[in-house]
């Protein structure tokens, strides 16, 4: 119970008692003067109607009409006893008495009409309070949905212009690797980059649209495979940085059927942005495991692969962590707001969940949660 029902029982209680106390000082008033003073007893009388509108109006035809009873109960003994019996005598009295009960249903009738058509308006104003929330949340969905729209109109034609600087990147690379020893770490190097400029010559059209669903190449593959390609491509601008990468990922394999680029892209995403809310130094760790009771089994129809990545960087109250996969919403000033709204985008259409805990000036940790392949 709050506190706004218990202040209404107690003014529910003060009105009950007021009236109850009302009809008896009127009754002892009745009692006490003598009959012979009929002016003062026709005040009386007439004064039983506070009382009686007093119930109607505070409760319905339930408490005019349970107020009316009341006076008629203590009313009538005082007339047939000190007034006398003869109803010819006491006619006017009488019908007295039945205007209390008349008045009493006709006044609580209005009462409780009254009251039924404030809380029937309470209702509706409640719900067009909902409804204007709800209408405020599809103004923001359309004017996204707007700016989506341009954004899909202007890929087609960003597309076809990457595209081509990418292929002439990626022919200058194998020209360069062709050079360069197989042993060596820079030809280890010149490999990821053919790959990368591959994987985007394959996103980029899709990258920034999210009404179109992109081609998928699935495959089976090792989810440490793509941990490790994708630190290795973000060492050198963590190094930058001053922040270290870590990644902690079990003996045993871990295979997923599906496209590794998805994977990727979330990793790099959520990579990027962990980096990005370290202030100097500070550390992003990528942990990979399988979530079962015996991690030894990599075959079982309860199993799920949990990806996590967790940095030490500025963290996020729960405001900022309802909006974070929002498309646009950022909180860097350069920042696009597109990178998280992707990593969701993706992590949806491959029925991933994704889970965020965050502390201010602790940190964040991103879990990817995703089903057992079943291929």
């Amino acid at each position: 119970m709050n506190m706004n029902d218990t202040s209404g029982d107690s003014r529910k209680n003060l009105w009950l008692v007021l009236i109850a106390f009302l009809i008896v000082i009127i009754s002892v008033l009745h009692y006490s003067v003598p009959t012979m003073k009929w002016q003062y007893h026709l005040i009386f009388m007439q004064s039983y109607f506070i009382p009686i509108l007093l119930g109607a109006f505070q409760y319905g035809i339930r408490g005019g009409v349970g107020t009316a009873l009341a006076v008629t109960i203590l009313y009538l003994p005082h007339v047939m006893l000190q007034w006398g019996g003869l109803i010819e005598a006491n006619l006017m009295r009488f019908l007295q008495v039945l205007l209390f009960n008349v008045i009493g249903y006709l006044t609580g009738l209005k009462a409780q009409k009254e009251k039924d058509e404030k809380i029937r308006f309470q209702n509706i104003a409640k719900e067009l309070e909902i409804n204007y929330e709800k209408f405020a949340e599809l103004e923001e969905q359309l004017r996204l949905a707007d700016r989506l729209s341009v954004i899909g109109e202007l890929t087609a034609s960003l597309a076809h212009e990457v595209r081509n600087p990418l292929g002439a990147i990626r022919g200058a690379v194998e020209i360069i690797r062709d050079e360069i020893p197989e042993n060596s770490r820079q030809f280890e190097f010149a490999e990821i980059l053919i790959e990368e400029t591959k994987r985007l010559n394959e996103v980029v059209e899709n990258y920034l649209s999210f009404a179109s669903k992109p081609k998928k190449k699935d495959t089976l593959y090792k989810i440490m495979d793509v941990i490790k390609n994708s630190v290795l491509l973000l060492s050198n601008q963590a190094k930058k940085r001053g922040v270290e990468i870590k990644f902690d990922i079990p003996g045993y394999s871990l295979n997923l059927y599906g496209d590794p680029n998805d994977l990727r892209q979330i990793i790099i995403n959520l990579t990027l942005n962990a980096m990005e809310s370290i202030e100097g130094n500070g550390e992003v760790l990528i942990k990979a495991e399988q979530n079962s009771l015996n991690k030894n089994k990599e075959t079982s129809a309860e199993q799920e692969w949990i990806i996590s990545v967790t940095d030490t960087g500025q963290g996020m109250d729960e405001s900022e962590i309802n909006k974070i996969f929002q498309p646009f919403y950022s909180t860097k000033e350069e920042g696009s707001g597109l990178g998280m709204a992707i990593v969701k985008r993706i992590a949806d259409s491959n029925n991933w969940k994704i889970k965020v805990t965050s502390k201010p000036n602790i940190g964040s940790e991103f879990k990817i949660i995703i089903p057992m392949s079943k291929k």
